[in-house]
């Protein structure tokens, strides 16, 4: 037993207190780093595909509406290449439907699933009345196509993109989760080593030896544990801030890119398909300037733009723009056909892919978002991959440090209050 105003007891109450507080940091650090780890893991293993699955799915029902009316200007029996595109479409949308109810984990994604689930067999069903009656000749199936298209437009992709919002929405929270800095165990640690310097200093002072091994010891292992966490930190976050930009561009830029042209096509097709003789196209004007307004400058397109951390990534971006101009081009060229009764002549322009004509020209732009999309993707899985070799060990090893440098300030100290005897 030692009075606390001695040398002894304040000895004794420095080790009670360095021991505490380098557990503490210790312990506080692992835990943070695990879940940072784990975070990490969970956004590329589940968060992330989810989000990918939930774009695909939204992308291959709206190829699915633009490529169905577009082939309905055909006449009769579409052909071959569209009943194909189609049935890949609606393939891919019912697999990312599966595969999306699998991997949700909570009920409001469950529920949309389960909306849209419930939605497509009516969309099919009316999409196959209309090609019925088209083969037939009969004027009814462009009321059919009609309310198709009107359910997948007005209902089953709204929901799609609020299934797309929120599923972004928990990736972003995420990745704050995971970037964040564990300041408690930072200032527990700092406090700490200064401690240890001034136990050392005052260790020197009565005794006039230089070195404490224990203390040197417990003084290297926090300052080690620091760095550690300083460096596997700064490099974990730096690539988790890459990573977040990439799905960002994937998920706000690119993704609603490719629905808005997607959804301008079925617009064009459709028009066409009514023969409704509106010369302001509300709808497609509307999505085009979601896709690229201000000449490139706005909508998703300048999203994806300021979005892109790379020169190749803002290439992309750049020929994408460049598409969605000579697109509007061509449309535009459709519509001056039409007007002036050329009907014919703006039915191959719009549906035949041959060099010119609006047809090539969006398959043009709808290439290129799909390069843009899979390259972001691409440097998304070797950003999230860096994120997670930087945290390799970083739990296991700041509580073996912890308690290595415990260990070395219960024996330092415990060494020189044994003088005292």
């Amino acid at each position: 037993y030692y009075e606390w105003d001695t040398t002894p007891g304040r000895l004794r109450m420095a080790q009670v207190i360095l021991v505490i507080g380098v557990l503490l940091a210790g312990g506080v650090g692992a835990s943070v780093a695990s879940i940072r780890a784990a975070t990490s893991q969970d956004i590329a293993e589940h968060l992330e595909p989810l989000s990918a699955t939930v774009i695909t799915l939204y992308r291959s029902l709206a190829d699915a509406d633009a490529t169905v009316v577009a082939g309905y200007l055909a006449g009769g029996v579409e052909p071959a290449e569209v009943r194909t595109r189609y049935s890949q479409d609606l393939n891919a949308a019912t697999d990312s439907l599966a595969k999306a109810s699998n991997q949700a984990k909570d009920v409001v994604t469950v529920t949309r699933l389960g909306d849209i689930t419930s939605q497509l067999p009516v969309y099919t069903g009316l999409v196959e009345r209309a090609k019925a009656n088209n083969r037939a000749s009969l004027a009814v199936g462009v009321s059919y196509l009609r309310r198709a298209s009107d359910l997948m437009q007005g209902s089953i992709l709204p929901e799609a993109a609020d299934l797309q919002r929120s599923q972004a929405l928990q990736l972003d929270a995420a990745y704050r989760k995971a970037e964040s800095v564990p300041v408690f165990a930072l200032v527990a640690a700092v406090v700490t080593l200064a401690g240890l310097v001034w136990a050392q200093v005052f260790l020197f002072q009565r005794t006039h030896r230089v070195f404490n091994i224990g203390l040197v010891v417990a003084s290297i292992a926090v300052f080690a544990g620091l760095a550690w966490w300083a460096v596997a930190g700064m490099g974990s976050a730096s690539s988790l801030g890459s990573a977040l930009g990439r799905s960002q561009s994937v998920s706000d830029a690119l993704g609603p890119a490719q629905i808005a042209a997607l959804q301008a096509r079925a617009s064009e097709s459709l028009q066409l398909v009514t023969r409704s003789g509106d010369t302001d196209e509300p709808d497609f004007a509307a999505r085009m300037q979601r896709l690229a307004r201000d000449n490139g400058a706005g909508g998703a397109l300048g999203a994806a733009m300021q979005f892109a951390a790379d020169q190749r990534g803002k290439a992309l971006v750049q020929s994408a723009i460049g598409d969605a101009r000579a697109y509007s081009a061509e449309h535009r060229r459709v519509r001056r056909l039409d007007d002036l009764g050329d009907y014919v002549q703006a039915v191959d322009a719009a549906v035949n892919n041959h060099g010119d004509g609006s047809a090539a020209a969006f398959d043009r732009l709808s290439t290129e978002l799909n390069t843009a999309v899979k390259y972001e993707r691409s440097a998304f899985r070797a950003d999230i991959a860096r994120a997670r070799d930087w945290l390799t060990g970083l739990p296991i090893g700041t509580g073996v440090l912890a308690i290595v440098s415990a260990l070395g300030i219960a024996w330092g100290v415990q060494r020189r209050m044994e003088e005292y005897r």
